[in-house]
């Protein structure tokens, strides 16, 4: 199953070694029993930030999960989804709104962008300008949902205030998009996996005794980073690729990478 794409050279994979091990080599120092304990304990830890920072702290402290999340869904699984970072964003999201009041104001985020952006594109307004107009629809959105949850007194209606406007902006943008590129049968199932990541990533973030773990050994944030490089290059299966309807490319931003010129080479044909 393990199979590696020969892009790590030895020196590479030396760095990747040491990415890994030492974040690992200073949590084995932490143990009790030996004499780096007090030191490393008292040096490398987020246990003595205040409490108030805690809810800022879990969303950066489980970015890092949430992309291992996202590798292993389109890498090793093959399962498309709407962007690298998208379902991350979700995750936080759903965490802060609640995962029901979350989905239904997504839902009807994504209505009210994919709804405008044909007019939007049809007076021809530039992109800056049709990105201000959707940003603006969504907070004229929010604004209005909270009007209406103090009208009911329900401040489960109101929490969507939290829900980040850049989260729905780009979610909506990348659905519209592929919904004219690829049409609605792979624009659902990839809004669907999408959610899915990010409920994940909601359940993880929602863990006290994961949270706590995080706050003692904020170290093994580098070791994910390298669990990341060592997903793309032994772990690229696409076990699951078969399950994705419509064209399915090699990965989300591959085929750029692969086919895009560069800044030089762009000038070059140019001139």
């Amino acid at each position: 199953m393990v199979r590696s794409k020969g892009n790590l050279s030895p020196h590479h994979k030396l760095f990747l070694g040491l990415l890994i091990l030492l974040p690992l080599l200073i949590v084995l120092g932490k143990c009790s029993f030996l004499p780096t304990s007090d030191f490393l304990t008292r040096t490398i830890t987020l246990d003595d930030v205040p409490h108030s920072m805690y809810r800022r702290l879990q969303y950066v402290l489980f970015v890092p999960l949430g992309a291992i999340l996202v590798c292993l869904c389109r890498l090793t699984l093959g399962i498309r989804v709407l962007g690298p970072f998208r379902s991350i964003l979700l995750g936080a999201a759903f965490r802060i709104t609640g995962v029901v009041n979350g989905l239904v104001f997504l839902a009807i985020a994504i209505a009210v962008i994919v709804g405008i952006r044909p007019t939007l594109k049809t007076i021809k307004l530039p992109y800056f300008a049709r990105v201000s107009v959707i940003l603006s629809l969504v907070s004229v959105l929010i604004i209005s949902t909270m009007i209406l949850g103090n009208r009911l007194g329900d401040d489960s209606i109101t929490k969507v205030a939290y829900f980040p406007i850049i989260v729905l902006c780009l979610v909506g943008d990348a659905f519209s998009r592929i919904l004219v590129k690829e049409g609605a049968l792979s624009v659902f199932w990839r809004t669907a996996m999408t959610i899915v990541v990010a409920l994940i990533l909601a359940w993880f973030i929602q863990m006290p005794s994961l949270l706590k773990f995080l706050l003692k050994y904020p170290e093994l944030l580098i070791t994910q980073i390298g669990i990341i490089v060592v997903i793309a290059e032994y772990f690229d299966l696409r076990l699951l690729q078969w399950m994705n309807p419509g064209v399915d490319e090699e990965s989300d931003g591959a085929v750029e990478d692969r086919h895009d010129p560069s800044g030089s080479e762009k000038a070059n044909r140019a001139a």
